[in-house]
């Protein structure tokens, strides 16, 4: 009876400090990730607020300038730096902005990250 209770508390100690550390690294390697591609996906729903509200307020067909002059102002607005005006693509009445962003994480490590959005898409 007493050695089955040894060997009960000896398999449910819980957690070593290496286990615990390598579960505090990941966590805080996640973190770190999170935190510096936040910033890009806050951007890229202005860019697609944008775009959504330049699609939804024209009225006939869209010229390229006019589409790049309205982007920019807004722009300028919600401190968009990623895209300009000049690089959407306009067909018709849709609006198209597709862009890449390249986010450093540390070292030489980096994460791009592909963003598309159009003022037709129902998303």
């Amino acid at each position: 009876m007493q050695q089955s209770i040894r060997n009960q508390a000896k398999l449910q100690r819980g957690m070593t400090f290496w286990s615990t550390l390598v579960v505090i690294a990941a966590l805080v390697l996640l973190g770190t990730v999170g935190l510096k591609v936040l910033p890009a996906y806050l951007e890229f729903n202005a860019v697609r607020t944008a775009v959504k509200k330049i699609g939804r307020d024209s009225t006939g067909d869209l010229t390229k300038k006019a589409v790049a002059e309205e982007f920019d102002k807004q722009a300028s607005v919600d401190n968009i730096d990623s895209i300009k005006g000049m690089d959407l693509q306009v067909n018709g009445n849709t609006v198209t902005a597709e862009y890449q962003k390249v986010v450093p994480l540390f070292a030489n490590m980096s994460i791009l990250l592909d963003f598309n959005v159009s003022s037709s898409s129902s998303k």
